[in-house]
């Protein structure tokens, strides 16, 4: 596509999280929120009503307007292949939240479907882009860690039954794809593989112990073996009460930091830098805690706003965006092999 003077967005599925994709896209220079589409009239209407966009309750007649360059995908989970290839097929960059899909294959499907179209795929995962996650990406690059030695992501949540009866999708494996890692630890997964790279081996346990009903977990515990020799755990969960910020610590032999709802909460190295001691009297006294109990408190567009720049922008000089389709398959990747060492009882290579 051409350099253009506006990108025309629309939003697929009028759901939770749909609104803050709709006030990103208004912050963006050079971004436009043209058409949302629900298949209940009423929630497209309500969305549309607030941001100035037309709505539609099929989707299809969405995809026929010339002025949508790129769709942003907030249908649950398990639709997001069929959408996005349709999508494709006509022509529409794709912007999809987390994760892409349910699993590999259905991903991999998706992959294909944007590669035969040439358009561009990104996944969510804002996280990225906040300021103490860039801060110590910029630090490991510049090998400020030495070697690393340890990556372990927390994520001890609390999701109540409400929560789960919101949606029919919520909890299933056909929608959801899983519970407490695919749909609420999958952003502290995807930091941990942006800081630590590939994953040699994960040994597993997945149990359900805090709702009933579900089909999905809501406890996980995993052993990770990186390739690059160091190791890690994750731990996650949707059933510890009143639930505490997701925190995600790096570790290695010459430093260290620690990351809580992605704000630093440590910050130290052997060989200190004059800007450190800044960085250490920049950091809040407490933590927002922004999803522990509800995934909508204390949250902010802003990083939904930065990843949507960093897609215009990608649109409109023709580059690869920073979290592209293939980005957003390796921490599904992860989760599906943690997911097959718990039901297996055996260690899983990757």
């Amino acid at each position: 596509m051409k350099s253009m003077a506006e990108v025309g967005y629309g939003i697929i599925g009028c759901g939770n999280i749909a609104p803050m994709h709709a006030e990103a896209i208004q912050k963006v220079e050079g971004a436009r929120l043209v058409a949302v589409s629900d298949v209940v009239e009423q929630n497209a209407r309500k969305l549309a009503e607030r941001f100035g966009a037309a709505p539609y309750s099929d989707y299809q007649e969405l995809l026929k307007r010339d002025d949508v360059h790129v769709v942003n995908l907030c249908i649950p989970s398990g639709m997001r292949a069929e959408v996005g290839a349709a999508c494709a097929r006509a022509g529409k960059h794709i912007i999809s939240e987390k994760p892409l899909e349910v699993n590999t294959e259905r991903i991999d499907a998706l992959l294909r479907a944007v590669d035969e179209a040439g358009v561009k795929l990104a996944c969510i995962f804002q996280n990225r882009f906040a300021d103490g996650a860039r801060l110590v990406k910029e630090a490991l690059d510049e090998g400020r860690f030495g070697k690393l030695v340890l990556g372990d992501a927390y994520i001890k949540w609390y999701r109540s039954d409400d929560y789960y009866k919101s949606g029919s999708w919520r909890g299933t494996r056909r929608l959801d794809g899983g519970g407490c890692l695919m749909n609420q630890g999958i952003h502290q997964i995807d930091l941990l593989l942006w800081f630590f790279g590939p994953v040699k081996s994960v040994f597993a346990r997945t149990n359900l112990v805090g709702h009933e009903g579900l089909e999905v977990e809501d406890l996980a515990c995993a052993i990770v073996e990186f390739e690059n020799g160091s190791m890690g755990v994750i731990e996650g969960s949707t059933a510890v009460w009143p639930g505490h910020p997701a925190r995600l610590e790096v570790h290695g032999d010459q430093g260290g930091a620690v990351l809580e709802d992605g704000i630093l909460r440590f910050w130290k190295f052997k060989e200190e830098r004059p800007d450190d001691e800044t960085i250490r009297a920049g950091m809040p006294v407490t933590a927002p805690g922004a999803g522990a109990s509800d995934p909508m408190a204390n949250v902010t567009c802003e990083g939904h706003r930065r990843q949507i720049e960093d897609f215009t922008d990608a649109i409109r000089h023709n580059r690869a965006p920073k979290i592209d389709g293939k980005e957003g398959r390796r921490s599904v990747a992860l989760i599906e092999a943690i997911y097959e060492s718990a039901r297996t009882g055996r260690p899983v290579t990757l």
